[in-house]
């Protein structure tokens, strides 16, 4: 295995020495990818990873201004469709732009807009067809290899004692006498229960991919997880690993998936899967999807992909037809029903998973038994017209596992799905008119459930822009691959209306607000009664200058929950209240060094139980010189909290491809520092180290994961080759 892949590795470097092209600036990806990040709202476990993708290649291969849609625009994550509007109906009433900076005459464009989206756009007088041969394709793009390591320094209980697996510790702890060893049945046995990580607690992480333009990427993505075996033991080769060929714009072939891709439709309601970046957040005009269609899989999520083929083609110049099939083992909690348990009478084992396992973790005998427990297929199609003005597409989606999904049903849960098979089917619009987007979709679900939302985006003046969506899902629509706007974790069992907007008094002021209320008709987890709730955000930008942004915010959120208090029977619903306020000021020193400060606080309270208070207060300082090799990151924060409740999120600056809003929390000291090298032309070295420091804890974490001590510590390396 390792001599083929040796071999390989070889051939495509021989095949690269001829290809060359200019590296993309050291910061600006990051600089992006920073505020797509804010657009997600406090999420503390995100994958950036595809946008991070999709910007390198952008910035390869610009989008042409005068021959481009509203999809190609949306995927940069960088406009939203107020000016992705504007834009595209400037371009049909005066004509071709015949410069970039022709941008500042449309509605919505202002100079630090123009200046975000300036490294990925370009402006043609005639489109740039796709004529390259088979041998330009495959020798005029960039190769791309990058190695990661990732290990945390303090020792967790997981590794302890791994060289007498069996000790008392772990498998007696009522002090029973150790049994015999020497005999395999009883080791066995042991190993079956053990609770320790099998493997090294490395992280380990691999990628190679190839690109040209926009047009062909295939490549390869591998990943070992802390404490999974490697090469050895259980894991003959990586934990997971990930490869693609993808092809686009090839004549009427839009688009050519095999392997892992991600296929994304409509506003989310009855087909998508990968990340979806419209959210309650600062940016309030951000609550459309922007659906994709097809794209490459290239990240490690060992969920949010699809594997197996598939193809965009276009009929006519107005109507494309997407098809797609995976096929792939995933994670599950299964059961194995022993003869005469099953409600037929048939005494045939029945196989049956009562959860899907999305963690991604294979570290233990335990952990190892759910690793692609349940066969899951999945099959179904798109069809797209596109009008002047307007589009409106249908999706259907079947899926079917080879086992039975059976929860452990409660109150709040009885209309989930259930079963070995799932249909969904919908249809979405998009209709562009002057100033206004009216956008939406409806769904539907085998067993009959119902889901829909549609909103419009309207620019009321040069200066005013105003959102607004309405959602109402079904308590028994079931959407297994549904991620479409919602308050909750699945959109089902709500209804809601969103209103946002955004002010522009001048070009150095802006303000944002949204007001989002909400209703769940059915329980929910931990609420054990029909409930309502209300989110709202104010947020003031001030920009006086080309190197200072600062801005204030205010957002609190009303829902309901469970008491906290020990009563006996069904617990009464009591109100839940949380108020965030945030400072945030960002200034330029000079041209190298870039400064940030955020303060901000939290006060959370549940029912009559006590106020509990969160408090974060952090110094950024970024130092990239322009003629320097060598970039350095450092952060120091200070954090306090009455509980995890009151938790406090922020994005971190870290090495390419890995992106965490991990939450702040406890009382402590947090600091990372990371030093990026640029050691020879085309090939990048990063190093970064961090630690959590507690002031009120003797013990981090629990269970494998315990860390006895109060620091929580980890360094990460990686080595990026671009030829």
């Amino acid at each position: 295995m390792m001599r083929g892949l040796l071999v390989v590795a070889l051939v495509l470097f021989a095949c690269g020495l001829r290809a060359q092209v200019d590296g993309v600036p050291k910061d600006l990806i990051e600089q992006r990818i920073e505020e797509a990040a804010e657009r997600l709202g406090d999420e503390s476990d995100v994958d950036l990873t595809n946008l991070f993708e999709v910007l390198t290649d952008r910035y390869l291969d610009p989008i042409d201004l005068n021959h481009t849609n509203a999809q190609e625009l949306s995927a940069l994550f960088l406009l939203n469709d107020v000016q992705i509007g504007a834009l595209l109906q400037h371009v049909r009433r005066n004509g071709k732009l015949l410069s970039i900076y022709e941008l500042q005459a449309i509605p919505g464009f202002d100079v630090r807009t123009i200046q975000q989206i300036r490294p990925f756009v370009t402006v043609r007088e005639n489109p740039m067809g796709t004529t390259a041969t088979l041998g330009q394709l495959l020798t005029k793009g960039t190769h791309e290899v990058t190695v990661r390591s990732i290990v945390n320094v303090e020792e967790r209980r997981g590794f302890m004692d791994r060289n007498n697996p069996f000790g008392k510790e772990y498998y007696y702890p009522n002090g029973n006498p150790l049994p015999d060893l020497d005999d395999p049945a009883v080791v066995d046995s042991l190993r079956a229960n053990s609770k320790v990580y099998l493997g090294s607690p490395y992280k380990l992480y691999t990628r190679y991919r190839y690109r040209y333009r926009h047009n062909l990427s295939f490549g390869f993505t591998a990943e070992k997880d802390e404490g999974e075996e490697f090469f050895r033991g259980t894991q003959k080769n990586f934990d997971f690993i990930s490869a693609h060929l993808f092809l686009r714009d090839m004549g009427r072939l839009k688009a050519l998936a095999i392997g892992d891709y991600q296929a994304q439709f409509g506003q989310g309601l009855t087909f998508w899967n990968g990340l979806a970046f419209a959210a309650k957040s600062s940016f309030t005009m951000n609550v459309k999807r922007n659906a994709i269609g097809l794209a490459p899989y290239t990240s490690v999520n060992e969920n949010l992909f699809m594997r197996g083929a598939a193809a965009t083609y276009a009929l006519t110049k107005r109507i494309d037809v997407t098809g797609f099939w995976s096929r792939k083992y995933i994670d599950a909690n299964l059961n194995v029903l022993q003869p005469g348990e099953d409600s037929l009478g048939t005494n045939i084992p029945e196989s049956t998973f009562t959860s899907f396992q999305e963690d991604g973790f294979h570290r233990t005998y335990n952990e190892l038994r759910k690793k692609d427990a349940v066969l899951e297929q999945v099959v179904g199609g798109h069809l797209r017209y596109r009008g002047k003005g307007f589009s409106i597409g249908a999706t259907a989606a079947h899926a079917e596992f080879d086992a039975t999904l059976d929860r452990n049903l409660q109150s709040y849960n009885q209309f989930d799905f259930n079963g070995r098979e799932n249909t969904t089917a919908g249809v979405d619009w998009n209709a562009l008119y002057r100033n206004v987007n009216w956008f939406g979709e409806m769904s539907m679900s085998a067993n009959g459930g119902t889901a829909m939302n549609t909103g419009i985006l309207v620019a009321l003046d040069k200066r005013v822009s105003m959102s607004m969506l309405y959602r109402n899902y079904g308590r028994d629509y079931h959407g297994l691959y549904s991620v479409a706007f919602a308050e909750g974790t699945n959109p089902w069992n709500e209804r809601g209306l969103y209103t946002g907007i955004e002010i522009r008094p001048d070009r150095k002021v802006s303000i944002n607000a949204y007001v989002d209320q909400f209703r769940f008709p059915w329980l929910r987890y931990q609420t054990d009664a029909p409930s309502d709730g209300n989110d709202w955000l104010v947020q003031v930008n001030w920009r006086p200058s080309k190197k200072v942004e600062v801005y204030g915010r205010v957002r609190q959120q009303d829902r309901a929950r469970n008491t906290s208090d020990d009563v006996a029977g069904i617990k009464p619903v009591v109100r839940v209240a949380q108020t965030n306020y945030r400072f945030n000021a960002s200034y330029k020193v000079s041209d190298a060094v870039a400064l940030r400060t955020r303060l901000e606080t939290v006060d959370f309270q549940r029912g009559s139980a006590p106020l509990q208070h969160g408090f974060l207060l952090y110094q950024d300082i970024v130092h990239r010189p322009l003629s320097s090799p060598l970039e350095l990151t450092l952060r120091f924060a200070l954090f306090e909290s009455g509980s995890y409740d009151a938790r406090l999120y922020a994005y971190e600056h870290d090495l390419i491809g890995v992106f965490s809003i991990p939450p702040y929390y406890g009382r402590g000291i947090r600091w990372y520092g990371m030093a990026r090298i640029t050691a020879v032309r085309k090939m990048d070295v990063w190093l970064r180290y961090g630690a959590w420091i507690y002031q009120d804890q003797t013990v981090i974490s629990s269970g494998l994961q315990e860390i006895p001590g109060n620091v929580r510590s980890d360094i990460k390396m990686q080595v990026r080759w671009r030829f």
